[in-house]
Formats: structure tokens, sequence, C-alpha cells
């Protein structure tokens, strides 16, 4: 084994061996048992565990000065937060109805319980997502519902694929005849500005 092959390995902080091939086993100890505190990874053992760095490269490692902090990695500010949160709820409320369409058809409902989750499941969702977020202290302005928010910045609610699903159910469409239906039942009160299209 050459010389250089033996630093390789000490450079990696694998068994320091000498020229003629033998481990050395008092640097080799001392860089296993140290190597976690010098290099930040895992942990030391033994009494090196409690001592603060002494060896060369601990020094450099405890007086080096820290990274610049990544303006990207920051914590967001609580206005972002808030952002991200109406985001997440909006997108959650803008999914929802069709998501639970496409369920109801799979266990075997009528289209028109599919369209009935449809519609309520997301008022319901926005409903719970604006509670949430007054809970939190982030209300939406008095004006807006998560389904709004939705509306005008994300491109609307996601509607169910209702051919696939009528053809799923074995029934024929008609979604004019589903949303008079739905707007008739007496437990329906539909919030400030919503409709079918917009929900």
């Amino acid at each position: 084994m050459n010389r250089s092959t033996v630093n390789k390995w000490e450079a990696r902080g694998h068994l320091v061996m000498t020229v003629d091939g033998l481990v050395n086993v008092e640097a080799s100890d001392d860089l296993l048992t140290k190597r976690p505190v010098a290099y930040r990874g895992g942990t030391a053992k033994g009494p090196v565990a409690a001592a603060p760095p002494s060896s060369a490269a601990g020094a450099k490692l405890a007086s080096a000065s820290p990274l610049p902090a990544s303006p990207n990695l920051d914590p967001p500010a609580q206005s972002d937060a808030t952002e991200v949160v109406i985001a997440a709820l909006s997108t959650i409320v803008r999914e929802i109805g069709a998501c639970a369409a496409r369920r109801a058809v799979e266990f075997g409902a009528t289209l028109q319980m599919a369209f009935a989750l449809d519609v309520a499941t997301c008022l319901d969702a926005s409903e719970i997502g604006e509670r949430f977020l007054a809970s939190i202290g982030a209300p939406l302005a008095a004006l807006w519902s998560l389904v709004e928010v939705a509306d005008s910045h994300h491109g609307g609610i996601v509607e169910a694929d209702w051919p696939a699903l009528a053809e799923a159910a074995g029934k024929p469409l008609d979604l004019t005849a589903l949303e008079d239906w739905f707007s008739r039942l007496p437990n329906f009160d539909p919030p400030k500005d919503a409709s079918h299209a917009k929900c």
C-alpha cells in the first residue's frame, strides 16, 4: 500500500495505517472517537462526548464564523404564513367537492346525493376553514369566503367530472335538474354569493 492511499484514508476518517500496512491504533482511536464532533455527524462516545472539542478540527469548528442565513430559509413573516394557510385551505375547498362527488358515486350513491355532497362539502369546508382562520387571529376580509378566494386566486372550484360520474352510476346526466333539485332542498342555505358554478 502506498503513502498516498494511506493519506486519502486518513483524510476520509478511515482507519489510520502506517506505511508498512499496520493499523496505527492510537491515531485510529483518536479519529474514530472524535470524528463525530469534528465532522458534525453522529454523536461522540466516551469521555470525548462530555469534553469540549480540543483537537485542531474541533477548534476550527468552534472558531469558524457561522454561515450567513439564506433568505429563502428564514421563517416566513406572519403575513406570509397567513397567506400560506389561506392558500392551503382554499385549495382544499377548491378540490374537496369534486372528491366527495366521486367517492359518493364509488360507494353507490345516486347522482343527486353526489351533487349534494359536492356542493355541501365544499361549503362546509369553507366554513370550517374560515372558523380556523378566525381562531388563529387571521380572519378573511369581511366580504370574502374561502370559496371566493378559490374562485379568484386558484382558477375556480374544481368541477366533478359529471359525465364520467353519470356513466359510472349508469344514469343520464342533467346538471340543470340536479341544480334545481338541490336549490329546493329545505336545509340548503346558500352563502352570500355562492352557486354551484362557484362551488
